[in-house]
């Protein structure tokens, strides 16, 4: 973020931020991974190393691993899910550093004014 910027142009890009959030569809913590599994039955073919395809989605929750299993019919439902989450995750922290931005810029502003307002007087007292 430029520090240049005026509070009004920082406040219409997070304005934008926040419009393009509402648009966010569903949303889902993890990754969805592929990998292959065995089935049990000695006679089908994962037995011969041909495994079969399943889908998990992967988070962490307190420094742990958490695992789900995904149907294959919801695979690609939950990775669009999961694509929004980190979309959306990604707008909120530009939201963030917006709000960070105008709050910067506000207090530059406040002290720039206090400054003009301090010289003036100065030179009206003269």
């Amino acid at each position: 973020m430029s520090p240049k910027l005026s509070i009004g142009v920082l406040r219409s890009r997070r304005d934008a931020r926040l419009k393009e959030l509402a648009g966010i569809g569903p949303v889902l913590e993890g990754s969805l991974a592929t990998i292959g599994v065995r089935c049990g039955n000695p006679n089908c073919r994962c037995a011969r190393g041909q495994r079969h395809i399943s889908h998990i989605l992967k988070r962490e929750v307190r420094g742990k691993t958490q695992s789900l299993y995904v149907p294959v019919d919801l695979a690609e439902e939950a990775r669009r899910w999961a694509e929004e989450y980190r979309r959306a995750r990604r707008i909120l922290h530009e939201i963030s550093e917006l709000n960070r931005a105008i709050l910067r810029a506000h207090v530059g502003t406040r002290r720039a004014k206090a400054r003009n307002r301090a010289a003036a007087e100065r030179a009206a007292a003269r």
